[in-house]
């Protein structure tokens, strides 16, 4: 596997966090039909991955246009990824999130809003893909964001099934490692970011 591709793939696994985003998307459809649980997970995906697409794309020329440096960027993205990750560390979770027993369901409400943004392709996650973008490629970098979403729907899809297999607590231990990786990746985009910004 190639290398620049390799960390993408990482990156967008550890900032969208299909694993941990299992626990909330199952509260929010857990009372839903099979049919509507994968309608959510469809629409929150690809409206997740369309986003993060159009920001692969353009992302350079909104810095450009702004007066941003891809380094200053880089630098607020690594910044932008250190409470999440260690909210998940300590908490062993991706977002609170109210109890919802008895409010009616609006299946596209709920898969856009807080499915696709912010859990899925949020702030860090579209500052991520700018900056991989710039560095290795729009082409790696969609191929990279494709599997990860790809993934997050087969985990959403099952979420039900998942949930009772492996129960809360052991999804809670997954968050908690993933929420490592992601700190990992956060400072190194810090380190990165202000070497190439001082060299």
């Amino acid at each position: 596997m190639d290398g620049d591709f390799a960390r993408a793939l990482v990156s967008f696994f550890a900032i969208v966090d299909p694993i941990g985003n299992v626990l909330v998307f199952h509260l929010f459809t857990a009372r839903l039909p099979r049919p509507l649980q994968l309608r959510a997970a469809t629409v929150a995906t690809a409206a997740a991955f369309l986003l993060l697409v159009v920001f692969a794309l353009t992302g350079e020329e909104v810095l450009d246009f702004m007066g941003i440096s891809a380094q200053s960027f880089q630098v607020a993205a690594g910044a932008l990824l250190v409470l999440p990750a260690y909210r998940m560390v300590e908490r062993g979770q991706s977002l609170e999130v109210a109890d919802a027993d008895g409010a009616r369901v609006d299946v596209f409400q709920v898969a856009l809003v807080p499915l696709a943004v912010p859990l899925l392709s949020g702030p860090g996650a579209l500052a991520t893909a700018v900056s991989l973008a710039q560095g290795i490629g729009a082409a790696k970098t969609i191929a990279a964001a494709a599997v990860v979403f790809a993934l997050a729907w087969g985990l959403f899809a099952w979420a039900e099934a998942i949930f009772w297999l492996l129960g809360e607590s052991a999804l809670r231990v997954l968050t908690r490692l993933v929420g490592v990786l992601l700190m990992a990746i956060a400072v190194d985009l810090i380190l990165e970011g202000a070497r190439t910004f001082l060299a």
